[in-house]
C-alpha cells in the first residue's frame, strides 16, 4: 500500500470564500508538488485551479508558496519538503486562518505573496507584466543590423550570464517593499533592467532610457536592500544584488551626465 502525504491547501473562490481543506496522497518515487496538485484535482476537485506550464522549472508559471517558503511547484519534491534546508529570515505571509496546520506532517500549500488571489492558487500578475514592460528589456535596433548590437565576446557575455537565467516566475514579489508598495518596479523587473543596461550591445540612448525608468523614486531608490528576492529565487539570479549594481555602478554616473 502505498504512503499517504497529508497536504494542507488554500482554498479561494472569490468574494470572500476562503478555507483551507485537507487531502491525502498517495506517494510515488519521484513526485513533485505539481504532480500532488494534479492529483488533487484529477481525484477530488477538478475546481481546484493552480498554473503550469513547462513542468521543467524554464518557464516559471507554478511559483506558489511551499510551507511558508515561495517555490517552484515542479521543481519541488514532495518527499523532500520537510527534509530540505528553508530560506532563512523570511517574511510571514498572511493568506488566511490556518491556526490548525500541522507543521510537521502536513504540507502546506498556498498562493504567491503580495499579488492579489484570483482563484485558489492562481494570483493576478498585470502589476508584475506591467511593471516588466515598463524597463522596456528589449533592443531596439531593427533586424540584421549592423555591430556592435549583433556581437558579443563570451567575455561580455558572461558578465550579464547570471541575470539572463531569471524566468520571471515571480517569487522574489515576496520582498516586503512589493507587499507595501504597489508601485515598486519589483526585484524581478529592476535585475531585468540590470541585465539589459550591462549588455555590450545596448545604445548608450538605450541604456538611458532604461536608466530613466529604473532610478525613480519606485525604483532602485525604493528597494531596502533586505535581500529576500535573492533567497527566494529558483535560478540563482541574486536580484538583490543586481538592483545594488545598479546603485553602486549606474546611479551616479546618469545623475552626473543628467546634470
Amino acid at each position: 500500500m502505498a504512503k499517504m502525504q497529508k497536504f494542507l491547501v488554500y482554498r479561494n473562490k472569490g468574494e470572500g470564500d476562503i478555507r483551507y481543506e485537507r487531502f491525502e496522497v498517495p506517494l510515488r518515487k519521484g513526485m513533485t508538488i505539481l504532480d500532488a496538485l494534479f492529483y488533487i484535482q484529477d481525484h477530488f476537485d477538478p475546481t481546484f485551479a493552480f498554473r503550469y506550464a513547462c513542468r521543467g522549472a524554464i518557464c516559471g508559471s507554478c511559483g506558489i508558496t511551499i510551507d511558508k517558503v515561495p517555490d517552484l511547484a515542479c521543481r519541488s519534491q514532495v518527499a523532500e519538503i520537510k527534509k530540505k534546508k528553508k530560506a532563512e529570515n523570511l517574511p510571514v505571509f498572511h493568506f488566511g486562518d490556518h491556526a490548525n496546520w500541522d507543521e510537521e506532517n502536513e504540507i502546506l500549500i498556498e498562493p504567491l505573496p503580495n499579488m492579489p488571489v484570483l482563484k485558489d492558487l492562481v494570483v493576478d500578475m498585470d502589476n508584475f507584466w506591467k511593471f516588466y514592460k515598463k524597463i522596456q528589456p528589449y533592443f531596439t535596433r531593427e533586424y540584421k543590423d549592423t555591430a556592435p548590437e549583433s556581437v558579443q565576446s563570451s567575455k561580455e557575455m558572461y558578465t550579464i550570464e547570471g541575470l539572463v537565467y531569471c524566468i520571471l516566475c515571480g517569487l522574489c514579489w515576496a520582498c516586503p517593499v512589493n507587499a507595501k508598495n504597489s508601485h515598486y518596479l519589483g526585484p524581478a523587473q529592476l535585475a531585468k533592467a540590470d541585465r539589459f543596461i550591462r549588455d555590450s550591445r545596448i545604445s548608450e540612448e538605450r541604456q538611458k532610457q532604461i536608466l530613466e525608468q529604473v532610478l525613480n523614486d519606485d525604483g532602485v531608490p525604493a528597494c531596502e536592500k533586505l535581500f529576500i528576492c535573492n533567497r527566494v529565487c529558483p535560478k540563482n539570479v541574486m536580484p538583490g544584488t543586481a538592483i545594488n549594481d545598479l546603485r553602486k555602478n549606474f546611479a551616479k554616473k546618469y545623475v552626473k551626465r543628467k546634470c
